[in-house]
């Protein structure tokens, strides 16, 4: 078998920690709605975060998108960790994805005359491009693309 590059084993080993993260929030959707609650508004300061969207999606909605996102975050950590070339390409197209999206989130901002409130999510954008634009880069590059490549029998 070829060798992992790190940079790989770290993505990996990120996505299964997603993962479990995911356990912890479909846990809590079932036995206590409202540490899942106190927890998601936690992590949203200023409301910018996925506490809004996610309890949006009502109790019944809320542990089958948990279970949802456990198998295709786990799916893709194993694709990454046995180097399956679709969870590199998959991840570039969800990197396309969140680039059109951060694209078109300062029009929405701009609408909805946020003004200074609108700073955090600015710099979340910010940074949230920054991080996709290198990962994407680091998925394109030549050794990443080789390691992806089936070896010769």
């Amino acid at each position: 078998m070829k060798p992992r590059p790190l940079g790989i084993t770290i993505l990996s080993v990120l996505l299964f920690l997603n993962a479990a993260f995911y356990v912890v929030l479909a846990v809590l959707s079932v036995v206590n709605h409202n540490a899942l609650a106190a927890l998601l508004w936690a992590i949203s300061p200023g409301g910018a975060g996925p506490a809004a969207v996610h309890l949006s999606m009502g109790r019944t909605l809320e542990p089958v998108y948990y279970l949802a996102m456990i198998l295709f975050t786990g799916v893709l950590a194993w694709g990454f960790w046995k180097l399956w070339n679709w969870t590199r390409i998959v991840s570039l197209v969800l990197i396309a994805v969140s680039l059109l999206g951060t694209a078109v989130a300062p029009f929405i901002m701009a609408r909805a005359g946020s003004g200074a409130a609108g700073v955090a999510p600015l710099v979340r954008i910010v940074v949230s491009t920054l991080i996709s634009l290198l990962t994407g880069w680091y998925l394109l590059s030549a050794k990443v693309r080789a390691a992806f490549r089936p070896s010769a029998l």
